[in-house]
């Protein structure tokens, strides 16, 4: 009895205090991902210079401005001409620009949907090494005990050999094992420099920064599982979800655009010609210069262009939709396996924990058998070996509940 609960005060978190410690610990890695992380800066600059085109394309295109001047000077009834200035603006179709402001603006809220969605995806990396660095410290503090505890037996085992009870076998045996868990130990060790060097490098610290782990490891606990609820917050607000929705809408916009640019474009212009005065001869008005305002039209008559991109976009969104159809459907899948998961683990930790109270109790008996007359030992050291798994396994069962809960949260925790 004693075992269990040892092992379980390894695993299990009771106290308000060291929740506290756990829970400052991964939300503040959690935060330096978004303060640090280098790809989601990418991705916000990227979207700050989408932004950026809205003032791009919502201005008119730039007035022409032309300056004449004839080699040959055509002569009017008033006096030769010197020189021709002409200017003119062109504007679009009322609402063009307002049009295509909009499919950059749609085109930008795509893009941030991408940073939300890598942000989702850089939680669940940083949750997935911290949770294997806590089960990788817990398991080498359980394992550095169940030296201590072979040790212990060893010292029983020498006694025995000391009083001819047993053999120098049993000895060696336990010297045998408590090498491969000082070489467990050894691995565990490299282990861990590896989940520290993933959350190191996702927060863009020095690779070489030890991560504080708590010295138990919390059970996450799913609350509310809810297939059509997750399947409604899905369609309505998934990063990658909401991603598609801007597509389609930039697509709609495009065929607003599409129609604008292929409506009558106007434009104004003034033409203005310098004439010099005539010296054969004094007209009225003698040298006046000419001014001739202008009123421009472009009419589009070909349109088989303008058909061909609108029907472009019909297929592009009806694309669209598939894909989004698709994705909410293999986000469910996930869910419901993630799920599954999570409840092997429940009852792998369940399982564990009866083996380890069984097994824990029938070690005590055979113990006090192998000190007092130096027989069982075979099963007193199979046992002991079964435990250790047994509470090893108690430990996974506790990680792979955190993990199911982290995937869970990447598809949901938005």
């Amino acid at each position: 009895m004693n075992r269990l609960l040892t092992i379980v005060a390894l695993t299990l978190l009771y106290s308000g205090s060291v929740n506290i410690l756990y829970g400052q610990s991964l939300d503040s890695l959690l935060l330096l991902v978004v303060e640090n992380n280098p790809e989601l800066k990418a991705l916000n600059s990227e979207y700050k210079a989408e932004l950026q085109r809205v003032d791009q394309v919502s201005t008119l295109p730039n007035p022409t401005v032309g300056v004449g001047v004839p080699i040959f000077q055509p002569e009017t009834r008033l006096g030769p001409q010197l020189m021709m200035v002409s200017a003119s603006q062109m504007f679009p179709w009322f609402g063009t620009l307002a049009a295509k402001e909009d499919v950059v603006i749609s085109m930008s809220k795509a893009k941030f949907e991408r940073i939300s969605a890598l942000k989702l995806e850089l939680f669940y990396q940083v949750k997935t090494s911290f949770y294997m660095l806590n089960f990788l410290r817990i398991k080498k503090e359980l394992l550095n005990k169940k030296i201590g505890l072979y040790q212990s037996i060893e010292n029983i085992a020498l006694a025995n050999v000391e009083s001819g009870q047993s053999t120098t076998a049993d000895v060696l045996r336990i010297q045998l094992v408590i090498r491969e868990l000082r070489q467990q130990i050894d691995l565990i060790s490299n282990e861990e420099n590896s989940n520290e060097l993933v959350i190191n490098q996702i927060t863009n610290r020095d690779l070489n920064n030890k991560i504080l782990t708590p010295p138990e490891m919390e059970a996450n606990i799913l609350v509310d599982f809810d297939t059509s609820v997750y399947r409604k917050k899905i369609s309505e607000h998934h990063p990658l979800i909401e991603k598609i929705n801007f597509q389609i809408e930039t697509s709609e916009n495009r065929q607003i655009v599409n129609r604008k640019m292929n409506s009558p474009t106007f434009g104004l212009g003034v033409d203005y010609n310098l004439v010099g005065e005539r010296t054969d001869a004094n007209p009225v008005n003698n040298g006046r210069d000419i001014l001739v305002p202008k009123i421009m039209v472009t009419i589009p008559i070909y349109r088989k262009g303008y058909k061909a991109k609108n029907q472009e976009e019909v297929f592009i969104q009806e694309a669209l939709s598939f894909e989004k159809e698709s994705l909410i459907d293999k986000i469910i899948r996930m869910l419901l396996q993630y799920k599954l998961e999570y409840d092997n683990s429940i009852l792998h930790i369940n399982l564990h924990k009866e083996q380890i109270k069984t097994t824990s109790q029938t070690i005590d008996i055979l113990l006090t058998d192998y000190s007092s007359s130096g027989q069982g030992f075979d099963d007193l050291l199979q046992l002991e070996n079964q435990l250790l798994l047994h509470e090893i396994g108690l430990i996974k069962g506790l990680l792979d509940q955190n993990i199911a809960i982290a995937k869970i949260d990447r598809l949901t925790d938005f």
